[in-house]
């Protein structure tokens, strides 16, 4: 399906990293500050945790000082890991076995990246058009493309939830969008 791409070949070579014992307070603005939705905890180079910032707000909101406060103390368990040479495949099929929307990527157990769902999904080869016929407007469509669209409408598949962009493998129409569970309660 991905013609050999690796976890390394897609992964996010630079990503952002705290210690255990860094103050919350110094990672909360480390958080504000990047464009991440999550900062990995390492202990030396193994990961050991995450810190989004859904963590930092719920220590600030139960009345820890970020300042007196660890990161150690009130981050998440860490993304589940996959090793830098395994295929794509491999990394989309834990993604949804683990309900996230991140792996953090290793070799050698120290953590040398971080792979999201978005990339993954970005990694996949384009949809060629060589069966394609003239469409209604003139545009050309793939018939393995009007397959797809008719199965999607009948029975959504694994893809991005359109309201919260977290990769589900049960998705349902709702109001004119595919959603996951959680969105659908919304």
């Amino acid at each position: 399906m991905h013609n050999g791409t690796t976890t390394r070949d897609v992964m996010h070579r630079e990503f952002l990293g705290v210690s255990e014992s860094d103050e919350l307070g110094e990672a909360a603005a480390l958080l504000v500050a990047e464009p991440a939705d999550c900062l990995v905890v390492v202990r030396g180079e193994e990961p050991v945790g995450c810190l989004s910032p859904r963590d930092a707000l719920a220590a600030v909101l139960e009345g820890t000082d970020p300042d007196e406060t660890t990161v150690g103390e009130v981050m998440s368990p860490p993304a589940p890991t996959i090793e830098a040479g395994e295929p794509i495949d491999a990394a989309e099929e834990r993604l949804i076995a683990e309900g996230t929307s991140r792996l953090i990527v290793t070799e050698e157990g120290r953590a040398v990246g971080v792979l999201t769902e978005h990339d993954v999904l970005a990694s996949r080869p384009t949809q060629r058009l060589e069966n394609a016929e003239p469409g209604a407007n003139g545009e050309r469509r793939s018939r393995s493309l009007e397959r797809d669209a008719e199965r999607n409408e009948a029975e959504p598949t694994q893809s991005i939830c359109e309201v919260c962009g977290t990769l589900s493998a049960t998705l349902e129409h709702h109001d004119g969008r595919l959603v996951c569970p959680d969105c659908q309660e919304v």
